[in-house]
């Protein structure tokens, strides 16, 4: 079988094998050998070019089949071909009188309309359909368990044209497609395709099938020269889609401004129209399914075959070159030819019909009893064919593998500039693509109509915060017929220099929304106009939301992104009488008395045995250390130390008291002079505990906000319209009737706050998406407008804008916990120091008492024996407490030498 099925794919039968099968042909044509017969049916639509093409390839197929008596193990293959004339119930009655002559398989439909109506009956009777035509994605093996395909579904080639829109990133195409089961079978296909990119069919133009030149140029200039879009994809017969490239071609729509893609049943024939046809197609792109390698010296020769079988039947049609679709449909018969052979080969082809239900009694047919068989022998198909690898997928029925060429038509001709393929959805560019009227440079893929209405751009006219937005009408002459307004502001601005940035002109016109007063979801009603078709775009102080973003696109903001808190605060500084206790926490001031006691005591430790000024009656000593220990505060003290150790230990408190001292005037100081900011309540959850009013603006989405995602009581809300009247119940405060909080967007609250007087920003920012332009979905201004403004940001005019409407930057009153507090001094600040002086004072304290230990151990080793250790204990203290007289000083004494002329002289010492 496999030496067969080489043979078949190099054509390079033996001399042997074509001498036996041309005698049994002939014998069995003159009578004198009856080979066994086997019938399969063909269903096509004769009366189109691909069905004419696909008839004769076909034809020859079955030819070389039985050519090769080893294919069918010595039996004959017959085809009876049935034109279903593109008519579903033709189709179907085709198929019927196919089955009831036993043909044990069916080669297509060619369309999908017919091949649905056929699936049923192939269910039916058991008898696998085997299509290379029909190519709708709702005709699958889990409806039609007996429908196989050799040709990809509609799925692939429409991902593989999503794949190139993304490539360019249009996001608006138009679909121009035949009103027959070829184009309302792509229409879902491409849906889904190009969901996956976010791009999506703006309008859908529908051409009948008997469409003539006058009708496609009405179609072109009623419906299609007006749109927005310019990217148009043409899924069409070759019969149609010359007519209508032609006409566009003459109505100057094959230009420059324009894009055009052809898909694959139209792609497939461009080899077969004339330079005429093809020029009126100059830059059109195309995806043409791209035939993995084949043996081209078979390929040559049996186009040869088929131009020459071809002209002998259809005389009178012009030359017409052979496509891939007729390779597939020559490889389709094989498929089922190799099937076939595999089983009689396997003594277990059952070609016999029987009668197994009664269902099948009513259209007079019988069942396939060796359906089954077959159909999981095509499914297994494996070989290398003149269209290339065939191999059918057992799970889906179709192709294991496809790929599709980009193809760019150029001139006369046309070329490959790209490909696809299903594995990594990706597109790799060999050459420079030539688009309509021979630019080079990509279409930006939609226009405005040179003869469209002007854009209808929507603002919020409503009263307060009128430096993004300003709507004042004017006075009308007498005889004006219509209002005429002044827009100015910040957002108005904004938009006018991103147009300037576009590179192409935008003529448009502002319409106020509203009367000035703003209500309960006015913004939201605002943006859904723009859903609603009422307006164009939107362009103000609108806020990025997700649930608006279902309805509209938005821009990029062109301002900060926030929603902020603002509460009341008052200046509350220490200005009472226990203001000086206020620079040190509870904590360190506990710290810093004991500190003092400590360091006092230790001093006196080291102090009382040898200074006198430490000693006395107790009551005398208990003041003295407590004397010295705080007199430290000051420069001077009037104990003078004398022990090393106890200048050691002074010397390091003296430096923990200077640090001590002049971070304690500092803060007292600030605190005495600079302002305490203190706001009336300390956080959201506290203002939320005490149920307090909290004011938010008017007709915008703060007040969802605040409930939906802060969980505030929607009692407690209470709406202004102005950021003067939020400032106002600041002012009064929750208790005089106003509130405690004003929630408000970013921008607008920092240019609120002015002064920093009775008001200020508490808390984080809660993040939103910023001020931005509104546009219908899918609108292709929306890209270019962002990216504006992203070169606008970048730039110092953004900068001027601002200068000009907000005379401030960002306001700096800003409290995030409030209170008195935050300024104090506490523990931790000074814990290193403490810790310093504590470790030097408790070293010498110990060093000292160890010294004095062994000095009243070795004075009294001889006498302390027999005494008991609370003996020992009261001697020791007796000892310690004890003045330490010191020894006499050593005094010098210089040498006198008496040389009256002796030699040995008397010295004398002479106390200096």
């Amino acid at each position: 079988m496999a030496g067969c099925e080489v043979g078949l794919r190099n054509f390079g039968f033996s001399v042997l094998q074509v001498a036996m099968g041309a005698l049994l042909f002939c014998a069995a044509a003159l009578g004198e050998v009856k080979a066994p017969s086997i019938n399969i049916g063909c269903i096509i639509a004769l009366d189109t070019t691909n069905g004419k093409i696909a008839e004769t390839a076909i034809e020859l197929a079955v030819e070389d089949v039985n050519r090769n008596t080893s294919i069918l193990n010595g039996a004959l293959l017959k085809i009876d071909i049935r034109d279903s004339k593109q008519d579903a119930l033709t189709g179907a009655s085709a198929a019927l009188e196919l089955i009831r002559k036993e043909c044990v398989s069916i080669v297509g439909p060619q369309t999908s309309a017919v091949a649905e109506f056929v699936g049923y009956l192939g269910v039916a009777a058991h008898v696998p359909i085997v299509t290379f035509g029909a190519t709708n994605p709702s005709l699958s093996m889990h409806r039609y368990p007996y429908f196989v395909r050799t040709v990809p579904n509609d799925n692939m080639q429409m991902r593989a044209i999503a794949k190139l829109i993304e490539e360019y990133r249009w996001r608006a195409v138009v679909l121009v497609y035949v009103d027959d089961d070829l184009g309302t079978g792509a229409i879902p296909a491409l849906n889904d395709a190009l969901r996956d990119v976010r791009a999506k069919i703006v309008f859908k133009a529908a051409v009948p099938p008997q469409a003539n030149a006058s009708s496609m140029r009405n179609l072109l200039e009623d419906e299609l020269m007006g749109l927005e879009s310019r990217v148009f994809i043409v899924h069409m017969h070759a019969d149609l889609a010359p007519i209508l490239f032609s006409e566009a071609s003459k109505l100057g729509m094959i230009s420059s401004e324009y894009v055009w893609i052809i898909t694959d049943i139209f792609a497939t024939l461009l080899d077969s129209f004339n330079a005429t046809s093809l020029l009126s197609m100059n830059g059109v792109l195309g995806v043409k399914r791209k035939l993995t390698q084949t043996d081209q010296p078979s390929v040559n020769e049996f186009t040869r075959r088929w131009k020459q079988r071809f002209r002998a039947k259809n005389p009178t049609i012009p030359s017409l070159e052979l496509n891939s679709r007729a390779l597939v449909a020559y490889d389709t018969v094989w498929a089922i030819a190799f099937a076939i052979g595999r089983l009689r080969r396997m003594k277990s082809f059952n070609g016999d019909f029987s009668e197994t239900s009664s269902s099948t009694k009513i259209f007079n047919f019988k069942v396939f009893d060796g359906g089954e068989q077959l159909l999981n022998q095509i499914l297994g198909t494996n070989f290398h064919g003149l269209s290339g690898l065939v191999q059918i997928s057992r799970e889906r029925g179709e192709p294991l593998e496809c790929s599709y060429d980009i193809i760019n038509v150029a001139g006369n001709n046309y070329s490959v500039v790209g490909s696809w393929t299903e594995r990594d959805l990706n597109i790799s560019w060999k050459r420079e693509i030539h688009w309509g009227g021979g630019s080079t440079r990509t279409p930006r893929g939609w226009e405005i109509p040179a003869q469209g209405k002007k854009l209808k751009i929507a603002v919020p006219w409503r009263k307060g915060f009128t430096k993004f937005v300003s709507v004042k009408p004017v006075k009308a002459s007498a005889g004006a017929q219509n209002q005429t307004y002044e827009i100015a502001g910040f957002s108005i601005d904004v938009f006018t220099s991103v147009l300037e940035r576009l590179g192409y002109n935008l003529t448009y016109e502002w319409i106020p929304y509203g009367t000035g007063d703003a209500t309960a979801g006015y913004y939201d009603d605002l943006v859904y106009q723009v859903y609603l078709q009422n307006f164009d775009a939107v362009v103000g102080d609108v806020t990025v939301l997700a649930n608006r973003s279902k309805f509209v696109d938005f821009t990029q903001p062109y301002t900060e992104s926030g929603l902020i808190m603002m509460v009341a605060i008052s200046d509350k500084r220490s200005s009472y009488s226990l203001a000086f206790l206020h620079p040190f926490t509870p904590a360190l001031w506990i710290t810093t008395v004991v500190f003092f006691i400590f360091t006092g005591a230790v001093v006196w430790f080291l102090e009382h045995r040898r200074n006198r000024q430490f000693r006395g009656t107790p009551r005398e000593q208990v003041l003295t250390f407590v004397w010295f220990s705080f007199s430290t505060l000051f420069t001077t003290q009037g104990e003078t130390i004398v022990s090393g150790l106890g200048k050691v230990v002074v010397a390091i408190w003296l430096f923990v008291v200077f640090v001590l001292v002049s971070s304690y005037t500092a803060s007292l100081s600030s605190m005495l002079t600079v302002r305490q900011i203190v706001p009336i309540v300390e956080s959201l959850e506290s203002l939320i505990a005490q149920n307090l009013p909290i004011g938010y603006h008017q007709g915008s989405f703060i007040d969802k906000y605040l409930v939906q995602q802060l969980g505030v009581d929607e009692s407690t809300l209470r709406p202004y319209s102005s950021p003067q009247d939020s400032a106002d119940a600041l002012k009064k405060g929750p208790n005089n009737g106003g509130v405690a909080a004003i929630f408000e967007e970013q921008t607008i609250a920092q240019n609120l706050l002015t002064g920093c007087n009775y008001y200020a920003r508490l808390g984080p920012v809660y993040k939103t998406g910023g001020f931005s332009f509104v546009f219908p979905k899918g609108s292709p201004l929306g890209s270019g407008i962002s990216k504006a403004i992203l070169n606008l940001s970048e730039s110092k005019d953004m900068q001027a804008i601002r200068k000009r409407w907000f005379n401030s930057t960002e306001n700096k009153c800003n409290i995030e916990s409030g209170g008195l507090d935050s300024n104090k001094l506490s523990l931790e600040d000074f814990w290193g120091l403490f810790l310093l002086t504590g470790c030097i004072s408790f070293l010498a304290l110990v060093y000292y008492l160890c010294h004095l230990l062994y000095r009243f151990v070795h004075r009294n080793e001889n006498s302390s024996h027999d005494k008991s250790i609370s003996t020992r204990l009261r001697t020791f203290a007796n000892y310690a407490d004890k003045k330490d007289i010191p020894a006499p000083k050593r005094k010098r004494y210089k040498t006198a030498t008496l040389s009256y002329g002796t030699e040995a002289s008397t010295s004398s010492k002479i106390p200096v």
